[in-house]
């Protein structure tokens, strides 16, 4: 009777998650709506390259400040940060296209924003910590959780911005995901310094041991303007994407 009811149970159950599944499958599909700069909605689910508009890009990334804004001072934009970082690659290696990736690899916060380190690494805190008084003894699962649940939302609109730009996923060139990413790294240590100046806390700072770029000017702040056209004028540049201010 004992082995007769586990199997009644385990048969109910196989059902349930079968028709929980079928439910999932024909559920239409997730869409999360963001405003467009026409006040009309974006998907941030399922971006796709005719949803990228690089004009609003520029302008969009002019007006986001570095750390929140936090420092004192006029704002220091995620435009100017990319600006000065492809410069700095091209300045090193004569690279145009590498130039060109680290110039929209913070793309995605043009509809995303820019959720700030301190920030996915706090939330990330607090998930586990509420994850373990649920119970979910699954540490396998919940670490980096919400690193890699951002980690997706910019994957996605990183491959329709690839697609919109004509250029390769960045993920197929290794070498060039790796100076990219470097080179972020040594942007924000400069950043920091400059921002912050000599007490920038080294606990907030990336732990490599990377060369600082190599930069033709001080690190202040440009302005929206400023940062808007020169984010443009990189973009014919490097990409050879040809478009008007927003």
């Amino acid at each position: 009777m004992k082995a007769n009811h586990n199997q009644a149970l385990s048969t109910r159950d196989m059902k349930r998650f079968s028709e929980q599944r079928a439910a999932r499958e024909a559920a239409p599909a997730a869409v999360i709506p963001a405003f467009r700069p026409d006040g009309k909605a974006f998907d941030l689910v399922n971006p796709t390259a005719a949803d990228i508009d690089f004009a609003a890009m520029a302008n969009a990334l002019s007006k986001i400040a570095r750390f929140n804004g936090i420092y004192r001072g006029p704002a220091y934009s995620v435009g100017q940060h990319s600006v000065m970082g492809a410069d700095a690659l091209f300045r090193e290696s004569g690279d145009a296209v590498l130039a060109g990736y680290f110039l929209i690899h913070d793309g995605h916060e043009y509809p995303f924003g820019d959720v700030t380190r301190p920030a996915v690494d706090v939330i990330q805190y607090h998930v586990g910590r509420l994850a373990a008084s649920a119970g979910l003894n699954r540490p396998d699962f919940v670490t980096k959780l919400v690193h890699r649940a951002i980690g997706e939302v910019k994957r996605c609109l990183d491959l329709a911005i690839y697609r919109a730009a004509g250029i390769p996923d960045i993920k197929l060139m290794p070498i060039y995901a790796r100076k990219v990413a470097e080179m972020d790294e040594r942007m924000l240590v400069a950043e920091a310094k400059a921002l912050f100046g000599p007490n920038a806390d080294q606990r907030c700072l990336p732990k490599l041991d990377l060369p600082p770029p190599r930069l033709t000017g001080a690190l202040e702040p440009w302005g929206a303007a400023k940062a808007e056209i020169a984010f443009i004028e990189r973009l014919e540049r490097y990409l050879g994407i040809v478009v008007r201010p927003a």
